[in-house]
C-alpha cells in the first residue's frame, strides 16, 4: 500500500474512532487540556502563500482535544485577491479547528499567479484568537502540533513547541514568539520577513506539483521529532541559495502584486531572514556599508607565468570560499562560472600537449598570493578569484590572465572528431524530424499520415520531440563539462525549433545533476535565456563564408559566424523583435558571401549557410539546406514589412523569386509564404504563426507534448487543447 493510501485509510479510521468517542467527549482529557466546547466562534484572517485569489474555498473542521475531526464542517471563501476571509460568527462543535483551503496563489519568486492550486492548512484554538492567518508556516507545523497533542500536550504548548522547532530549521528561532497565525506578508514586520523568507525557500524553482509534494515531505519530517533530516536540510539550503541571489526582485514582485490590488506594502530587509553562512542563526552575518579595496584587481602574466600578490583592505571578514556547507554542495559551485578549470574533457577533445591554466592562490592576513605556471596553450586564458563575505556575497574579484603561446597548435583529437561527428549527426536527425513533421503539419507537403491536427499519441510528433531532446542531452553533457561554443550553438538552434513547435519546454543545461528533470518554462523565458547564451559566445566564431557542405569534423567545428547570426535572428523573430533580427540578417547580406542560386535548396550551393545530411530513418538519401541565403532575404523582407517598409521588402522578394523562376503576385507577405512553401524552406510554421496564416485554431499553434514524455516529466503540463 502506498503512502497516499495509508494516509487516507488512517484518516478514515481516525474519523470513525472520533465519531465513536464523540458521545464521551466530556471525559477528562490527559495533560489538563481544555475540553471541546461547542458554541459561536468569530473567525477571520488571510490565506497567503503569496495571497490566494478571490473565490478560493475555505473549510473549517471542528476537532476534539486530540485534534481528531468532530461535528459539522463549515465552508466559506476568500473575499478578495489579497487572500482575506471573514466568516463572521459560526456555530462549531469545538474551539479547536482545522482550517483548510485549496486555491491559486501569487508566486513571489516568479512574480506570477500559479498555474496550479495549493493546499494549505492551519490549526487553531478559537477560544484564544478570532483571527487566524493560513500560510506556509501554519501548514508546516500542523502535523507536529497534532503529534505533540496525541502525546498529551495542550494545544498552546504543542503550538509553541512546533513553532520554535520549525523556525529553528531556518535559523529564525529569534522570532518564535510571533505566532505564525498572526504573520502576514503585508504587515512590513519581522513576521512578514520570516513568512516571505521561508515561503520563498519552499518555492525556489519548483513547480506547483513539486511545491505540494515538498510541503508534505517537510511537514511529515518535522512531525516526527521536531527537526528536518540531513537530506531535507540540504534541500532547504539549496532553495535558500537560489532565492537569495536576487532578494530585491523578490521584494519588488510582492510590492508589484499588491500595487495591482490597490495596496501599498512595505517589505522588511529580507537579508536578515536568511541563514547565509549556515551557522543556524539568520542575519548575524550581515555588515552594511562593506568596504573592500584591492591593491590591484587585474593581474596579467606573459606566457611564462609568474607570481604576484594583491593586498586587500576590508572592514568585513573575507574568504576564498562562500562558507562550509555541511549538507553537501547544495547545487552551488564554489568556483565562479567564468573560471576556466582544467578537466579531462579538454584534454580528450583537443590535440594538445599542455594543460589548462594552472593558477594556485591562497588568502592569508588580507594578502592574496597568486602563482601561475607557464602556459601550455595557444590562446589566452583567464581565471577569476572571488573573495566572499560571510553572507556568501562576492565582495571583490581579482581577474588573472595568462597570455597564450602562438606557437602551440590546437586541433581536434580523434575523440574530439568523433564527438563532433556524433553531435552533428544527432543535430541533423533532430532538425530533420522536426522539418519532416512540419512539412506535413503545415501542408507544405501532402502526407497521408502527417497532417494537422496531431494527438498526444501521434508517433511522428513523438519522434520529432524525442529526437530533439536526444540531440540536446548529448550536447548538454559536454556543455556542463566545459562550455564549448560549438555545442551551445547547436543546442540553441534546436531549442528554438522546439519552442516553435511545443511552446513551454525545459532547458537541460540548467540542471546540475544527471537524472534531474528540467523545469518547464514559458516560451519567452526560454528564448531570452537562449538569446543571452548566444550573446556570451559571439566572439567564438569566425566571420567567414560558411562551408556549403561539411567535409570533416574540424571544418564543422570551426562553424561560421553567419550560422550564429541566423540563430540570433530566429530567436529575435520568435520574440517579435524584428528590428533586432533585421540587424543580424543585414550583416549577412552586407558580407556579400552568398547568392541565391537556381539550384534545389536540398543541394549545397553558394546560397547554403547550414547544410545537413538527413538520416535515412527520416528521408532516405536527402539533405537539407537548413539555413540558406534565400531564407535570409525572405526573413529580412519580413522584418521590413513589420517595420512598415514594404518598398524595401519587395526587391528582396523578387530577388529570390527571379533566381528560382517562381512568379509572385506583389502581395509581399503572401509572396513570402508562397516562396517558402514552394522552396520547402524550414521554419514555415513559425512564419505562418507570426503572420496569422495557415488557418490554425488557437490550440493548433502548438503541437501536443507526447503523452509518454509527459508521464516521464513530473510537473510538466500538456499544451492547452490536448
Amino acid at each position: 500500500m502506498d503512502a497516499f493510501c495509508k494516509m487516507n485509510c488512517n484518516y478514515i479510521l481516525t474519523s470513525f474512532i472520533a465519531a465513536a468517542l464523540f458521545a464521551s467527549c466530556s471525559d477528562p482529557e490527559p495533560g489538563g487540556r481544555a475540553m471541546p466546547e461547542a458554541g459561536e466562534y468569530q473567525l477571520s484572517g488571510k490565506v497567503e502563500k503569496g495571497p490566494f485569489v478571490r473565490g478560493t474555498s475555505i473549510s473549517v473542521q471542528p476537532l476534539n482535544a486530540s485534534l481528531n475531526p468532530i461535528g459539522t464542517v463549515f465552508n466559506g471563501e476568500i473575499s478578495d485577491d489579497a487572500g482575506t476571509f471573514n466568516l463572521g460568527k459560526i456555530e462549531l462543535a469545538s474551539q479547536y479547528v482545522r482550517i483548510a483551503t485549496d486555491g491559486y496563489y501569487f508566486n513571489e519568486v516568479t512574480g506570477n499567479l500559479s498555474t496550479g492550486t495549493l493546499h494549505l492548512v492551519a490549526l487553531a484554538d478559537l477560544s484564544d484568537r478570532s483571527s487566524v492567518n493560513v500560510n506556509i508556516l501554519t501548514h508546516l507545523k500542523s502535523s507536529r502540533i497534532h503529534k505533540l497533542m496525541q502525546d498529551g500536550a495542550t494545544f498552546a504548548a504543542a503550538d509553541k513547541q512546533a513553532q520554535k522547532e520549525l523556525l529553528t530549521q531556518f535559523g529564525l528561532q529569534a522570532h518564535e514568539n510571533t505566532p505564525a497565525e498572526s504573520m502576514t506578508i503585508t504587515a512590513g514586520t519581522d513576521g512578514s520577513g520570516v513568512l516571505i523568507a521561508i515561503s520563498s525557500i519552499i518555492l525556489a524553482d519548483r513547480t506547483d506539483a513539486e511545491i505540494t509534494q515538498y510541503l508534505s515531505t517537510l511537514s511529515q519530517d518535522l512531525a516526527d521529532d521536531g527537526s528536518f533530516t540531513t537530506s531535507n536540510m540540504k534541500t532547504v539550503f539549496q532553495g535558500k541559495s537560489r532565492v537569495t541571489q536576487d532578494l530585491d526582485k523578490l521584494a519588488q514582485n510582492i510590492k508589484d502584486r499588491y500595487s495591482e490590488l490597490g495596496m501599498t506594502v512595505a517589505i522588511p530587509d529580507l537579508r536578515y531572514f536568511f541563514d547565509w553562512n549556515n551557522d543556524g542563526i539568520a542575519g548575524n552575518e550581515i555588515v552594511d556599508n562593506v568596504q573592500v579595496t584591492l591593491s590591484q584587481s587585474e593581474v596579467n602574466f606573459g606566457k611564462d607565468g609568474g607570481e604576484a600578490t594583491v593586498t586587500v583592505t576590508s572592514n568585513v571578514r573575507l574568504s576564498l570560499e562562500k562558507f562550509k556547507d555541511e549538507y553537501g554542495d547544495g547545487n552551488l559551485d564554489e568556483t565562479p562560472s567564468d573560471v576556466m578549470t582544467g578537466g579531462s574533457f579538454f584534454g580528450d577533445f583537443f590535440v594538445e600537449t599542455g594543460n589548462p591554466i594552472k593558477c594556485d592562490y591562497s588568502f592569508l592576513n588580507n594578502v592574496l598570493s597568486i602563482k601561475v605556471a607557464k602556459t601550455e596553450k595557444r590562446s589566452q586564458q583567464s581565471v577569476s578569484i572571488p573573495l566572499y563575505d560571510m553572507m556568501g556575497v562576492c565582495q571583490a574579484t581579482v581577474n588573472v590572465t595568462l597570455d597564450g603561446d602562438p606557437s602551440i597548435e590546437v586541433k581536434l583529437s580523434d575523440t574530439g572528431k568523433q564527438i563532433v561527428d556524433a553531435s552533428l549527426s544527432n543535430f541533423a536527425a533532430a532538425l530533420s524530424w522536426m522539418f519532416y513533421v512540419e512539412r506535413g503539419y503545415t501542408g507544405m507537403y501532402r502526407y497521408y499520415d502527417v497532417k494537422c491536427p496531431f494527438t498526444p499519441v501521434d508517433n511522428y510528433n513523438r519522434s520529432a520531440f524525442t529526437s530533439a531532446y536526444n540531440a540536446i542531452a548529448r550536447n548538454a553533457n559536454f556543455i556542463r563539462a566545459a562550455p564549448v561554443p560549438f555545442f551551445k550553438l547547436l543546442n540553441a538552434i534546436t531549442y528554438t525549433e522546439m519552442i516553435d513547435k511545443w511552446g513551454s519546454i525545459g532547458i537541460l543545461e540548467t540542471i546540475q545533476q544527471d537524472g534531474m528533470v528540467p523545469g518547464q518554462e514559458p516560451a519567452e523565458y526560454n528564448l531570452r535565456y537562449l538569446d543571452s547564451q548566444l550573446d556570451a559566445i559571439e566572439s567564438s566564431f569566425a566571420d567567414r563564408k560558411a562551408d556549403s557542405q561539411f567535409t570533416d569534423a574540424e571544418s564543422a567545428f570551426n562553424i561560421s559566424k553567419d550560422v550564429w547570426r541566423l540563430a540570433k535572428a530566429n530567436i529575435s523573430l520568435a520574440l517579435g523583435q524584428y528590428s533586432k533580427a533585421q540587424t543580424y540578417l543585414q550583416q549577412i547580406v552586407d558580407g556579400r558571401r552568398y547568392s541565391v542560386t537556381s539550384g534545389d535548396e536540398y543541394d549545397p550551393n553558394d546560397g547554403t549557410i547550414l547544410h545537413l545530411i538527413v538520416p535515412d530513418e527520416v528521408m532516405h538519401g536527402h539533405t537539407i539546406g537548413y539555413y540558406t541565403y534565400a531564407d535570409v532575404l525572405l526573413s529580412l523582407a519580413e522584418c521590413h514589412i513589420a517595420a512598415g517598409n514594404e518598398s524595401m521588402a519587395s526587391p528582396l522578394i523578387r530577388q529570390v523569386a527571379n533566381a528560382k523562376g517562381i512568379s509572385v503576385s506583389g502581395n509581399n507577405i503572401e509572396d513570402i509564404a508562397s516562396l517558402r512553401k514552394q522552396m520547402f524552406l524550414p521554419r514555415y510554421f513559425a512564419f505562418q504563426k507570426r503572420n496569422n496564416l495557415g488557418g490554425y485554431e488557437m490550440y493548433q499553434r502548438l503541437w501536443p507534448i507526447p503523452i509518454d514524455q509527459i508521464s516521464m516529466l513530473p510537473g510538466w503540463m500538456q499544451n492547452q487543447g490536448y
